[in-house]
């Protein structure tokens, strides 16, 4: 039958009433690679579901997304049942310390397990730079290592505006992918963010209780809300005196450094819960702090946050832990057997030293003020400021790598983030960020083939994040068994 004569055909049948079905499209037949079947897909952009649908990864991509019903696998094809299942991004801690360690092999092969496929490392070193630019922090099975500072820029390391500045150049030159800040007094940390934004290089980190944060423009991210009393004393009605409260007390937190072996145990100590040295007049002030928020300055707060451009990364466990650290809860958490014994050992003793040094009064203050921060950082989705997922595991009391990022997504849900905006949190936020939102952050054709596989919807319950039941990292599966694989390698 000719063309002519099909059209003909076409019309009568359509004005009788008949149906007229178009050919099927040949099914596309996949001999190779890595095939999801019948998976429901989850746009982190918009929350929309596309159910039936077959991902096709070849060489670490996502191929294509085809319906279900049109792709056939065979041959050297593996195959992976995706029904009833969902498939999000894989997840992004873009706060954490893996690589502290010698071998960091067990801390990441605890955040794979857990859906883990990218991080953020937010301590480097000279060494680190160099090991990175020789291939040798390509772990694996491993996340992919998505950003990497120079030495934790402080005034121990730069004493001076302008050495703060030329370490600033120096790490630059170093190949560090941003700058990280903690502790550094005001005039420091001003010479030190000014010298980031003039040569281009990212500049994180946490802002000393000797500054005014609206000062920090051009931070790219802030860290920990602060952290402690940094962003709230901007909101407080009493900010002047407080200020000069804050300032006569000298809070200044020790810095790290080369020591003898029993320096570096307090070191230690004191990065796992940097509160054990607060001292009964720095917990009034932090008391006075609370008891004088004003919300309306907290919004023109992040107001300001939004115009500049400055993402932030809450870190809530890690705010958590060092302010509760009593809650027996911590103590029985069972993944806590991936934890040496020493480090067990240190975070018990912590604990009860605060519950011994620390007044009745003042622990239950701590509660409040982690309350506080909690709606903070609702305030803070609510006003349009960007956030990110970040666990600070490595080091921090109570922490474990992989599990902790998981405890974050429940606390960024009690702060108020719906399910879709806690995932986004960790995946296409993170992308953004980092600026390779066209390679990751979304389940899309031509993405990285870093994927979890759910086993519920995620955007019903954040507790659905939790149910991984697969990962794909650079197009390699890990199923159920060897997900329980990795977390035997990380055993002590």
């Amino acid at each position: 039958m000719n063309r002519p004569h099909r059209l003909l055909l076409s019309f009568l049948l359509i004005a009788l009433g008949v149906p007229v079905v178009a050919p099927a499209a040949p099914a596309l037949h996949v001999d190779r690679g890595v095939v999801i079947q019948g998976v429901t897909v989850v746009d982190v952009r918009d929350g929309s579901l596309a159910p039936e649908r077959t991902l096709v990864l070849e060489g670490g991509r996502i191929a294509r997304i085809l319906p279900a019903a049109s792709v056939v696998a065979g041959g050297q094809a593996q195959v992976v049942d995706g029904r009833g299942r969902f498939v999000v991004p894989g997840y992004v801690d873009m706060h954490a310390h893996p690589l502290n360690p010698p071998d960091p092999a067990a801390n990441l092969a605890l955040m794979l397990a857990s859906g883990i496929t990218g991080y953020r490392q937010m301590s480097g070193s000279p060494d680190l730079l160099q090991a990175r630019r020789e291939g040798r922090l390509e772990h694996a099975p491993a996340p992919m290592l998505l950003a990497l500072p120079g030495t934790i820029l402080t005034d121990a390391l730069a004493s001076t505006p302008q050495a703060a500045a030329a370490e600033v150049d120096r790490q630059k030159g170093q190949g560090a992918d941003f700058i990280k800040s903690v502790g550094q007094s005001r005039a420091n940390f001003l010479a030190s963010l000014e010298e980031a934004n003039r040569i281009g290089i990212p500049f994180a980190g946490h802002i000393h209780t000797d500054m005014d944060v609206r000062e920090a423009r051009g931070m790219a991210s802030i860290e920990h809300l602060g952290a402690m009393e940094a962003l709230l004393l901007s909101c407080s009605s009493e900010e002047a005196a407080l200020r000069e409260a804050v300032l006569r007390l000298d809070a200044e937190p020790p810095q790290a450094g080369p020591g003898p072996a029993d320096m570096a145990q307090v070191l230690a100590r004191f990065i796992a819960n940097p509160i054990q040295g607060t001292t009964p007049a720095q917990f009034a002030i932090q008391k006075r702090v609370m008891e004088t928020y004003d919300e309306g300055k907290c919004r023109q707060l992040a107001a300001g946050f939004v115009a500049d451009g400055t993402w932030h990364v809450p870190t809530l466990l890690r705010l958590r832990t060092m302010a509760i650290p009593t809650d027996p809860a911590y103590r029985e958490d069972p993944n806590l057997r991936f934890v040496p014994a020493a480090t067990r050992a240190m975070w018990t003793d912590l604990a009860d030293e605060f519950a011994a040094r620390v007044a009745p009064a003042d622990q239950a203050m701590l509660e409040q003020y982690f309350r506080l921060l909690l709606g903070l950082t609702g305030l803070l989705q609510q006003s349009g400021v960007r956030l990110l997922a970040g666990s600070d595991a490595g080091g921090s009391q109570w922490v474990v790598p992989g599990a902790s990022l998981h405890q974050e997504f429940d606390l960024l849900a009690q702060a108020g983030l719906t399910p879709l905006q806690v995932l986004q949190s960790a995946t296409l936020n993170a992308a953004q960020f980092l600026g390779r939102e066209r390679t990751m952050g979304t389940v899309e054709e031509d993405r990285q083939a870093d994927l979890v596989l759910l086993d519920a919807n995620p955007l019903e319950d954040v507790a659905n994040l939790h149910r991984v039941v697969a990962v794909v990292r650079a197009g390699v599966v890990y199923d159920a068994a060897a997900l329980d694989g990795l977390r035997e390698s990380a055993l002590p």
